[in-house]
């Protein structure tokens, strides 16, 4: 097979892959839709209006977990003894199944829960009006939260593509206790840092001037911080294809 990247090749994978898992993927968002609905209407009762922050509030309650979940469920063909070696043998590259799964997960499922949040809050503004007289406003969607909860999506969303990837059984879990053990490995190595550089000056964690510390320590290092966190996502899609190299070999 050819390893040059080829976009028609891509675009009918990821036809392919969603095709297959129509009905789960619609059972999903029915089920979410409905949830949803109930809290926007309730959001509603009190000043009739859906501001920007309960639209956030309702949004990020349901876009990271159900995109994790998306991550996992369409990678979970590579783990199955019966069908995997059928699904390793199609007419695709590893760069173009890695980039189909990335689009779909990340790109092409926030597109679509986006719209569809849009779509149920403003079938809730208009049942409100029936409802509680509420007057008819277009459900404010972009925002400075919104944005923010789509870039730490993308941020994150590589790291639990790995963990679908690389873990065969409960691949969720496994990949939530690394996450957070790593999380709190970090924290536990600053503060031991901290202490061993500043035995000597009787800086204690807590005091007033350790917080000071604290902070002019992120201040400096927060270039550092930013440039972790953008290198973050292309370095685990790096060690996702290099995860689907193993199991295709």
């Amino acid at each position: 097979m050819t390893l040059k990247f080829n976009f028609k090749r891509l675009y009918h994978f990821i036809r392919r892959d969603l095709t297959i898992r129509q009905s789960s993927i619609r059972t999903a968002l029915i089920v979410v839709s409905a949830i949803a609905f109930v809290f926007f209407l309730i959001n509603l009762r009190e000043d009739h209006r859906i501001t920007e922050g309960e639209f956030v509030n309702v949004f990020g309650l349901f876009y990271i977990p159900l995109g994790v979940l998306f991550t996992f469920f369409i990678c979970k063909e590579s783990h199955d003894s019966k069908a995997n070696h059928l699904y390793f043998v199609l007419p695709v590259s590893i760069y173009e199944r890695i980039a189909a799964i990335w689009l779909t997960t990340t790109i092409l499922y926030t597109i679509v829960f986006t719209i569809l949040s849009f779509i149920v809050g403003q079938l809730a503004i208009i049942t409100g009006g029936v409802l509680f007289g509420t007057k008819f406003h277009v459900l404010p969607i972009f925002s400075g939260e919104y944005l923010g909860f789509g870039m730490f999506y993308c941020i994150i969303q590589p790291v639990f593509l790995v963990g679908a990837l690389a873990f065969r059984t409960n691949r969720i879990g496994k990949t939530l206790l690394v996450f957070v053990s790593v999380f709190f490995g970090v924290i536990i190595y600053n503060m031991i840092l901290f202490t061993m550089l500043n035995y000597r000056y009787d800086v204690h964690l807590g005091d007033a001037f350790a917080s000071e510390a604290f902070g002019l320590a992120q201040s400096d290092f927060s270039v550092f911080r930013m440039l972790f966190f953008v290198g973050l996502g292309p370095v685990m899609l790096f060690v996702a294809y290099c995860k689907m190299v193993e199991k295709e070999v």
